[in-house]
């Protein structure tokens, strides 16, 4: 192949990757501008810049009547507990599992690849946590989220570390350390663009989902953002200048988040990919 037509190759499969992401980029587009014009001209759901500029005024709409403050709150809280509980666990039980080579240590990885593909059981998970009175509180729905999405994580830390070399575990112990401080002040600092992945995935699955929190969250002042947004559309079915604006704020922490962190999340992705 001539290197001309490598070169016409790439530039067509440039722009057929422009093309696909207006699929993405025209819908946001439309909620980011929707959000700011106002109630009449916003039920048009047309593409084009608004005749009146009320980012301030819908806005404050959604601040003081849309509950949004408590649900970000929710978010924030519930978000950042599963994702603490979630990366601690998957993390140390990933050591474990890619250094000891043993029945029990394969029987563990086979258990908890089986829990990716297992559905939750709703009437179970109700009763349980019924039982232990965490049932529409946010800790009930962070150990939701946590056995959910343990394995997950577990799935992408086992690759990442089978890449480590094993001498220095031996070097580690050599020195003196224990299996606990190796993995603190050894392994855990290595693993820092593969947990910098899974904090990002792990955020964006639990902040963007709404059925767990609906189906395990009777009170609404425990509600997080994406529920709060069926709250909203309630009160507000007409305005959709404040219910796409609802949207952009609820969508907007995960937009950023994935700007900041995709150099990082593509070189832990790439990272682990030498050794299954």
């Amino acid at each position: 192949m001539t290197a001309k037509r490598k070169r016409w190759r790439l530039v067509v499969g440039e722009i057929g990757l422009w093309i696909l992401s207006l699929f993405i980029i025209v819908p946001y587009l439309l909620v980011v501008l929707t959000s700011v014009k106002s109630s009449k001209e916003a039920g048009l759901f047309r593409l084009s810049w608004p005749s009146e500029f009320l980012a301030i005024e819908n806005f404050r709409i959604l601040f003081e009547r849309g509950y949004f403050l408590q649900g970000f709150t929710n978010s924030l809280v519930v978000t950042f507990g599963s994702a603490v509980i979630i990366l601690l666990c998957s993390a140390l039980l990933s050591f474990y599992i890619a250094r000891v080579n043993t029945w029990a240590s394969r029987l563990l990885y086979r258990l908890f690849m089986f829990g990716m593909v297992a559905p939750i059981s709703l009437v179970t998970t109700f009763n349980l946590l019924k039982s232990f009175h965490l049932l529409n509180t946010r800790l009930g729905i962070i150990m939701v989220f946590a056995g959910i999405l343990i394995p997950f994580a577990m799935f992408i830390y086992v690759g990442f570390i089978r890449t480590i070399p094993r001498e220095m575990d031996e070097a580690a112990t050599i020195d003196g350390c224990g299996p606990y401080r190796m993995f603190a002040l050894i392994i855990f600092p290595l693993m820092k663009p593969i947990t910098f992945t899974a904090a990002i995935l792990v955020f964006m699955n639990v902040w963007n989902d709404s059925q767990i929190p609906l189906f395990f969250l009777n009170d609404n002042q425990y509600w997080t953002l994406p529920l709060n947004i069926y709250r909203f559309f309630g009160y507000f079915r007409t305005d959709w200048n404040y219910i796409f604006g609802n949207i952009l704020l609820t969508t907007l922490p995960v937009f950023l988040l994935y700007l900041v962190g995709q150099r990082y999340m593509i070189e832990g992705m790439t990272s682990g990919a030498v050794k299954g």
